[in-house]
């Protein structure tokens, strides 16, 4: 089931995009990519989906090449993925839109439910447990008949992975999924992610909110300006000197940050009780 990354570059026009990356991704196991914007994060899933075409080098999900294939064919091989922004469809059903990523698989169930209605009665009616089996997972079930557009934001970023890994995916790529999210809906992300892990299946993902990947991550990769700079476990990579320069911070900065914030919030503070002091001394209008 291992995915991987062999020596692969992006180039649009003049820009190089991803130069030269080779990563190898187990099952069993959550990883992460991050890096700054441009680092070429999000530029790896959508090669790997099949979004973007290579300009070098090869993708590989259990022992066969995907890359070059189109999208609907990595789909079939195993390869599932959600999106920065929300791509729902809003006028289906929560359900519905579980149902459709089974199109592929069910395709060849369409003539019986044609022709045979007590068939496609048993087919509808183990499409249904099946999409609603997931929706439970993440507290969706209750919505299942509910348009996609009327859920809350954060039910919305649920459902993308709820509907991706309804296929039974072998790959799970999911690009920024905490985007957008409060604290409290990260935290249900958090343990809803964790929950997902088996030894089966392979679990990337792209992410900026370091408080998620460092309590998620078994592994971390960094990107740099379309090259890896630094793979490890989140204390190697926190720890990691160039990692630090060139993304998160060192420790020293990070204190010249809270004390330049602390300092800002007792002006702010300073301030409004001197406006309302002020306030307090005006004599009354008549």
């Amino acid at each position: 089931m291992t995915l991987i990354f062999e020596n692969v570059g992006k180039r649009f026009g003049a820009l190089t995009a991803i130069d030269g990356v080779s990563m190898r991704f187990e099952p069993g196991l959550i990883y992460s990519i991050i890096g700054p914007n441009g680092a070429g994060k999000s530029t790896l899933i959508n090669m790997a989906a099949g979004s973007y075409s290579l300009s070098s080098g090869r993708i590989a999900l259990d022992g066969r090449t995907i890359s070059g294939l189109p999208k609907h064919a990595i789909a079939r091989a195993g390869l599932a993925r959600t999106y920065q922004n929300i791509r729902l469809f809003d006028e289906m059903t929560t359900l519905e839109n579980l149902e459709v990523a089974l199109f592929a698989e069910e395709f060849r169930h369409i003539i019986g439910e044609l022709f045979w209605p007590r068939r496609s009665r048993t087919l509808k009616a183990a499409r249904r447990a099946r999409c609603l089996d997931v929706l439970r997972r993440f507290d969706l079930d209750a919505f299942a008949d509910v348009p996609a557009r009327s859920l809350a934001y954060g039910h919305q970023k649920q459902l993308e992975i709820a509907r991706a890994l309804v296929a039974r995916p072998r790959a799970l790529l999911l690009d920024e999924p905490a985007a957008g999210l409060n604290h409290a809906e990260t935290e249900i992300l958090r343990a809803r992610l964790e929950a997902l892990k088996r030894a089966d299946l392979v679990m990337i993902v792209v992410e900026h909110d370091m408080n998620l990947v460092m309590s998620l991550s078994d592994r971390i990769h960094v990107m740099h300006q379309g090259c890896l700079l630094f793979a490890g476990t989140p204390s190697e990579v926190q720890g990691n000197r160039a990692v630090q320069e060139a993304y998160l911070g060192t420790p020293g900065e990070h204190d010249v940050i809270q004390a330049a914030a602390e300092a800002r919030t007792r002006r702010v503070r300073i301030r409004a009780h001197a406006d309302i002091a002020r306030h307090r001394s005006r004599p009354a209008s008549r």
